[in-house]
């Protein structure tokens, strides 16, 4: 009768796999980590794709967070409302019967909630606005006397211009774009909308988040042998 005792050897196996996990644990927790910055990259490069984003500031609202929970990594966006933008979806008045949707804003510059209700309050004191297919428009008053060579009644004076537009140096409000009534378009009214899915999440992770991961903690196994 021949016994064998590979009892030493057990334990001496148990021991490299045991070293071996830690190993691994190692390279996993440092490759995801180091994976935080080409991830960021990643969906800042899709939307800048999607949203055609001109202003750098909006690509700086990615935060990537790596081991939080051991063995994940979570991406968020913290721009306001950029889950609905991104899937898509329906919004509505939160007050009210209808959205206000401001248009021609001043040299393109974003107004405000607050900004926007406290100058349309201040028009409808004045009964300066007028709702007619879906539109609201604003029917700016004109000069009343021909100073500087202008005929009456051509020119928006220049109180409201100033007070609904700004200044040239610091514009804010609404443009004056007159139509063949004398009347400027400053918003879009509507019940509810709805936004077309931008993103494909799936997709993104499947074709080029993972593989980054994955490369990452590759590489860093590689470096600990």
């Amino acid at each position: 009768m021949i016994t064998i005792d590979v009892r030493s050897n057990i334990a001496q196996l148990q021991a490299q796999i045991a070293a071996e996990k830690r190993r691994m644990e190692r390279a996993v927790k440092a490759g995801m980590a180091k994976a935080k910055e080409p991830l960021r990259a990643a969906v800042q490069a899709e939307t800048k794709n999607v949203f055609k984003v001109k202003q750098p500031s909006f690509l700086r609202t990615w935060t990537v967070s790596a081991n939080t929970v051991p063995g994940t990594i979570i991406i968020r966006n913290k721009a306001k409302g950029f889950s609905l933008h991104a899937l898509g979806g329906s919004i509505g008045p939160r007050k009210g019967s209808a959205l206000l949707i401001p248009i021609n804003t001043a040299g393109g510059s974003r107004i405000g909630q607050k900004k926007l209700y406290k100058l349309l309050s201040w028009l409808r004191e004045r009964n300066m606005t007028l709702f007619k297919n879906g539109i609201l428009y604003v029917k700016p008053p004109m000069n009343t006397s021909r100073r500087g060579g202008v005929a009456i009644g051509t020119r928006v004076q220049k109180g409201f211009r100033r007070r609904l537009s700004g200044t040239f140096e610091r514009p804010s409000g609404f443009d004056i774009k007159l139509n063949a009534q004398g009347l400027t378009a400053i918003a879009v009214v509507k019940r509810s909308i709805t936004m077309r899915k931008r993103f494909d999440m799936d997709r993104l992770a499947r074709n080029t988040l993972v593989p980054i991961v994955i490369s990452s903690i590759a590489a860093e196994l590689a470096r600990s042998k």
